[in-house]
């Protein structure tokens, strides 16, 4: 099995023991089930590998937009401590994604208007289109972090501003041709290169939050 996916099923299997605990100890009213809806926009700069044109390699710097939708499920400890799973869709400017992500979060205090920071590991497949740059790719391994700060605007929605660091990989194939000189001829051969390409990328994050 994938690492990816056993990090993830271990984190479904931890909220299902929790859920259990929670069932048979509801004396224990610390320990309760969220569910919240996220949407925001992701502003920032990003970098990523170009294909090997004649044995040469560069990273290229891009800016990115990033659009997310995303659910998550799971169970707070004392109003502050959260482990769960999310999934949801992603927009970039040359892809789209769907994370499936184990999720642990942690609330400075617990109130409505507090700050707050994250971590997100997981996969995301999807498909980035090519450009001048590389040929099309599949979304793999994800990670994410960051920090930020929620505030309560009505019964049922809070605002979200967040600086983040991501990491996505790419897995791309495509032929690799090249060419060499001997015996006064020039020879060419070609080969398919199959590897993985990050796509590191920090920014800045404006959501609303339905908890």
């Amino acid at each position: 099995m994938n690492p990816i996916y056993r990090i993830t099923a271990l984190c479904i299997f931890l909220i299902a023991a929790v859920a259990g605990i929670a069932q048979t100890g509801n004396e224990d009213k610390s320990l309760t089930y969220f569910n919240k809806t996220e949407a925001g926009i992701s502003f920032g700069l990003g970098s990523f590998n170009t294909d090997v044109y004649n044995g040469i390699q560069k990273k290229v710097r891009n800016d990115e937009i990033v659009v997310t939708l995303q659910t998550i499920n799971g169970f707070k400890y004392m109003n502050k401590v959260a482990i769960g799973v999310s999934a949801g869709v992603e927009f970039w400017q040359n892809g789209l994604f769907w994370p499936v992500y184990g999720y642990l979060g942690y609330d400075f205090k617990p109130a409505d208007n507090t700050f707050f920071t994250d971590v997100y590991i997981g996969s995301a497949p999807g498909n980035r289109d090519a450009n001048s740059f590389y040929h099309a790719g599949k979304g793999a391994f994800a990670f994410s972090i960051g920090l930020g700060y929620k505030m309560k605007v009505a019964k049922k929605l809070k605002f979200m501003y967040e600086v983040f660091y991501k990491y996505q990989s790419i897995e791309s194939t495509y032929d690799y041709k090249t060419e060499f000189e001997r015996n006064d001829s020039i020879f060419s051969y070609s080969r398919t290169v199959d590897y993985k390409i990050p796509l590191h990328f920090a920014g800045f994050k404006i959501g609303i939050c339905f908890p």
